[in-house]
């Protein structure tokens, strides 16, 4: 059999875990028999790439995985790979399958089956009688509508041992020549956060921490510099998560580790290990979703809201990592009004980034099967954003996109953060007024740092006096242009200029200097003529 995996990313640095680590499961017999192909690529790829690669290995059977962000590209090309080879079969799997499958089954006829859970246990038994159609009816797992149209549904397969599964960089499938891998230390969550898949009542299942090793020793080897831990939640078992952190600490400098934690349980133990491991060796992702606890509650998500802060900020005090917090928007009780607040406190807490989401109502979660009881609408197709609560209204929604927006532009953008959060916390207001301003007027052109200046600049001057300074100075401090905005306001001064320079270095012939006159005080910048950074090396404010 001619097998071909349709592997389609969000980008090109991403690769399908799937595919090596089913793959792997297989007998050398069974690898061997079948010729296999992976057709890799990004949902940015033309259609036609893909199509011309899988008529040119012209396969038997075409599987792939499908995700929030690819279904659409996937089934794109996949009806029309079905349209030129009428006699391919084609079968699918991931996280869109996770719900009920009748009515994808029923509207895209040229889908043979699809499969739903977790598919290392029943993927040998799959591929060795492949040949046969229908082979899987009694595979659990596979959902599919038989010869009488009748939609036969086999639930969903979960791993009986997850740690004896042999792992995905044991197949010659496994992508190595990314940026980043990803490894699974465990399968499974405590939380049962109704809005997440993994909020099922699946028990944790853990790999023991010294086979992880010679697996952590092996992604050395391949040079990799960074990896991904895809545990839901890495310090659910705070002794587990402590030898984790020992363990990680031995590649460092080598190997960057990006994990997710829950804020409110770090305890006394794991401050004290994160305190003392070497700077940039974690990447944290610190999972928030709201700061009200009737929010939480109406999630069943574990963890008080304060504990929440105080962990947060336990890990931004340190400055020695990268803190990643999120927010969800549209959740259940969850205002608009709170999402600017909780926005605010994250502002103040100084995270390196702030991500705000619209709610995804994912198939197979319990928030998903329940959003009629709590009156939440939300768009039927990917990636079923919520559009209307009964707390948040859709043109509230809109704000909150507006937002997001806001903070990727500003805050979550190392030129603009701290001046950002500077105009936030001297303006308590003004995130709520710029959001409502951003969303009416759109900025066209927004894609690089001074059109991001400009926009926030012109605003400034209308409605808010008292931040322009903050601009100007991070406007001149970047080195961005001195012939639009701010950098009107600058001007060069040069030797023998009456003005005196007071930073001004006679035995310095390689840099320029400018200044800006704003209030009482003048700024002045100093920048080196002979580099690549524009960013001015020297300020000094003087009084007027």
């Amino acid at each position: 059999m001619r097998i071909l995996w349709l592997d389609i990313n969000a980008s090109y640095s991403h690769s399908s875990l799937a595919i090596p680590a089913l793959h792997a499961q297989l007998s050398k017999s069974i690898k061997d028999r079948d010729i296999w192909r992976v057709v890799s690529g990004s949902i940015n790829k033309d259609t036609t790439y893909y199509l011309s690669e899988i008529s040119e290995f012209s396969p038997d059977i075409i599987l792939s995985t499908l995700w929030l962000f690819n279904h659409k590209k996937v089934i794109s090309v996949l009806e029309r790979a079905k349209a030129l080879s009428p006699n391919v079969r084609i079968i699918l799997g991931g996280p869109e399958f996770l719900g009920d499958n009748r009515d994808f089954l029923t509207k895209n006829h040229f889908t043979e089956a699809i499969f739903r859970g977790e598919g290392e246990d029943i993927f040998p038994e799959f591929i060795a009688t492949i040949e046969s159609v229908r082979s899987y009816s009694k595979i659990s797992g596979f959902c599919y509508i038989d010869e009488q149209g009748v939609y036969i549904d086999n639930g969903i397969a979960i791993v009986k041992d997850f740690a004896q599964l042999n792992p995905p960089e044991s197949s010659p499938l496994f992508d190595w020549n990314k940026p980043f891998v990803q490894v699974e230390t465990s399968r499974g969550c405590f939380n049962r956060c109704s809005f997440c898949i993994s909020g099922d009542e699946r028990k944790v299942d853990n790999i023991p921490i010294e086979s992880l090793e010679s697996r952590f020793d092996n992604i050395l080897r391949h040079n990799i510099k960074e990896v991904r831990i895809l545990d839901r939640t890495f310090n659910a078992n705070a002794n587990r998560a402590a030898h984790l952190l020992n363990l990680f600490n031995k590649y460092s400098p080598n190997i960057q580790f990006h994990l997710e934690v829950h804020p409110s349980l770090l305890d006394k133990r794991l401050r004290e290990i994160l305190e003392d491991l070497p700077s940039g060796l974690l990447h944290i992702e610190a999972g928030v979703q709201s700061f009200e606890e009737r929010v939480l509650k109406s999630c069943n998500r574990t963890g008080s809201s304060k504990d929440t802060a105080d962990g947060v900020r336990f890990l931004t005090s340190l400055h020695k990592y990268e803190i990643h917090c999120d927010l969800i928007a549209a959740l259940p009780h969850y205002t608009y009004r709170e999402i600017l607040n909780d926005t605010m406190v994250l502002i103040e807490l100084y995270p390196q980034e702030i991500q705000l989401e619209v709610l995804k109502l994912l198939p197979g979660s319990e928030l998903t099967k329940n959003a009629s009881a709590f009156n939440i609408k939300y768009s039927p197709s990917p990636p079923y954003e919520a559009l209307e609560t009964p707390w948040i209204s859709f043109n509230e929604l809109r704000l909150s996109s507006a937002l997001s927006k806001i903070l990727d532009s500003y805050y979550n953008n190392v030129v603009w953060r701290s001046c950002f959060r500077s105009i936030m916390v001297d303006n308590r207001d003004f995130l709520e007024h710029f959001t409502q301003h951003y969303s009416n007027n759109t900025p066209e052109n927004n894609i690089n740092n001074e059109s991001r200046g400009l926009y926030i600049y012109n605003y400034a001057i209308l409605n808010y006096q008292n931040a322009v300074i903050n601009i100007i100075l991070c406007w001149m401090e970047n080195g961005l242009s001195n012939r639009t905005g701010p950098g009107l306001l600058s001007k060069q001064w040069r030797f023998g200029e009456q003005l005196q320079n007071p930073i001004f270095d006679l035995e310095d012939r390689n840099s320029v200097y400018r200044y800006v006159e704003f209030g009482l005080k003048r700024y002045w910048f100093k920048y080196t003529k002979n580099s690549n950074s524009y960013k001015s090396i020297l300020n000094f404010i003087e009084i007027l």
